[in-house]
C-alpha cells in the first residue's frame, strides 16, 4: 500500500472507523516492517481520546482532515532519508491529534468564550498639580469627586470639566502651560467634556493632554492614539489638535484623528471645516474627506471617503470594509484585551467585510469572521489561535 494510503488508513482508524480484515492485515504488515513505526503507533494509540469525546471526533471528515495533514506535512523541511521511516508515521499521526484537538476546542462547551467581554469606560487622569485618579465605573457612578482644589463632575461615559470662568491658562515658570493627562488603556474608552464645551471621545490606548483652562488666543490639546472631536464653536479662538506628525486647526466642527498605525496618520472630517498643517504646508478638508499622512515618506494625500467605517467605533460599531484579517485582529485584540496568534503569516492578508456591534462579546464576532473567510479559530484562556 502506498505511503499516503497507509497514513489515511491510520487516520480513519483513530477517528473511529472499524477496519476490515484486509485493511487490518495491511496495517499490521506495514507496522511490522519497522519497529520504530510500531513503537510510535502504540504511543499514539495509548493516548487515544476518551469515549466521552468520541462522538465529537467522529463527526470530522477524515478525507478533509487527511488532506490538511498532507498539506501541513509538505510545508515542513525535508528530512534525511534515514529519518523518513519514522517521520512517515510520526508526523501525520501527530498532526491528526492536533487537528482533532483544535476541532474539539471549537465546541462552545470547550472554552467560556463569553467571558471575554468588550472594553469598558475607564481611564487614568493625572492633573497638572500631580494628583491621580482612576476613573472606573464605580467612580463615574458618583455625581462629583473631589480632586485637588476643585471637583470633577461625572457622567456614566466620562467626566465634565468645570466651565470656563474667564480664567485663562497661566504659563508655568518654564513658560509652558500646565497640562492634565487623560489616558485610556487597552480595552478602555472615555468621554471628556473640556472647559469650553468641546467633547472628546478617546478610543482605547489613547492619551490626551489638555490645560484646565485654555489660553485667550487659542485652544490647544495634544493627542496620541485615536479620538473623535466635537468642537464647541468659538470664532475668536481656533481649536488645535497637535499630534507627532500633524496639527489640525478648526473653529467648530466634528472629526476623527487616528495615529495608531505605524505607517500613517488619518484625519477624517465629518462636518464643518478644518485645516491640516504639516511642516510649512496647510491643507483644507471638506466634509467626507480623509487626509492621510505617510509617516515614512511624509507624503500627504486627501480623498473623498465614506466616513462611517472611520467613526464606527465612536458610534459603538465595528465596520470592516475589505480590511485585512491582520488589521482586524489587531483592533479586536486591543478592545477585548486578548492576544492573537496566526498559524500561517499569510492568513493576515485575507480580507473581510462586516458590520458588528462593538459591545458584543467576542464569540459572535469570531464566529462571523470564521464562517466568512473559512478559518478555524480557537480560544484558549485569553489567546486567539487562527488556523487554515
Amino acid at each position: 500500500m502506498k505511503q499516503p494510503d497507509m497514513e489515511k488508513l491510520i487516520a480513519e482508524e483513530l477517528l473511529g472507523k472499524a477496519l476490515n480484515d484486509e485493511e487490518r492485515r495491511q496495517l499490521e504488515d506495514w507496522l511490522n516492517a519497522d519497529p520504530a513505526k510500531r513503537e510510535q503507533y502504540a504511543r499514539i494509540c495509548a493516548g487515544r481520546f476518551s469515549a466521552t469525546r468520541y462522538d465529537t471526533y467522529r463527526q470530522l471528515d477524515a478525507d478533509k482532515a487527511f488532506r490538511g495533514f498532507l498539506k501541513k506535512t509538505r510545508r515542513t523541511s525535508r528530512l534525511k532519508t534515514t529519518m523518513w521511516a519514522v517521520a512517515a508515521c510520526l508526523i501525520p499521526l501527530l498532526l491528526i491529534g492536533s487537528t482533532i484537538w483544535l476541532s474539539f476546542r471549537q465546541q462552545p462547551s470547550a472554552q467560556p468564550v463569553a467571558a471575554i467581554a468588550p472594553g469598558t469606560t475607564h481611564a487614568l487622569l493625572q492633573t497638572a498639580e500631580g494628583d491621580s485618579v482612576v476613573l472606573d465605573k464605580a467612580i463615574l457612578a458618583q455625581a462629583v469627586v473631589p480632586l485637588g482644589n476643585g471637583v470633577l463632575h461625572m457622567t456614566p461615559q466620562g467626566i465634565v470639566m468645570p466651565q470656563a470662568d474667564n480664567t485663562n491658562a497661566s504659563p508655568a515658570a518654564n513658560g509652558t502651560t500646565p497640562q492634565n493627562i487623560l489616558r485610556t488603556a487597552d480595552n478602555g474608552e472615555f468621554l471628556i467634556t473640556l472647559e469650553d464645551g468641546t467633547t472628546v471621545h478617546l478610543n482605547y490606548n489613547t492619551t490626551l493632554r489638555y490645560p484646565e483652562h485654555f489660553a485667550a488666543e487659542e485652544r490647544m490639546v495634544y493627542l496620541e492614539g485615536e479620538a473623535y472631536f466635537e468642537v464647541a464653536p468659538d470664532a475668536q479662538r481656533p481649536f488645535k489638535v497637535m499630534t507627532r506628525d500633524v496639527t489640525i486647526r478648526q473653529y467648530g466642527t466634528s472629526f476623527n484623528v487616528n495615529t495608531f498605525s505605524k505607517r500613517y496618520t488619518d484625519v477624517v472630517l465629518v462636518e464643518g471645516s478644518i485645516s491640516v498643517l504639516t511642516g510649512d504646508e496647510e491643507y483644507r478638508l471638506r466634509p467626507n474627506e480623509r487626509m492621510r499622512l505617510d509617516k515614512t515618506s511624509a507624503r500627504l494625500s486627501i480623498r473623498p471617503v465614506d466616513v462611517k467605517p472611520y467613526i464606527a467605533w465612536h458610534e459603538g460599531r465595528f465596520i470592516f470594509d475589505n480590511e485585512s484579517l491582520g488589521d482586524i485582529m489587531e483592533t479586536l485584540s486591543h478592545w477585548y484585551g486578548v492576544d492573537v496568534v496566526f498559524d500561517e503569516p499569510t492568513l493576515r492578508y485575507l480580507h473581510f467585510t462586516g458590520n458588528m456591534s462593538r459591545y458584543d462579546s467576542l464569540t459572535p464576532l469570531l464566529r462571523s469572521i470564521c464562517q466568512t473567510v473559512g478559518l478555524r479559530i480557537v480560544i484558549k484562556n485569553r489567546t486567539i489561535y487562527i488556523y487554515q
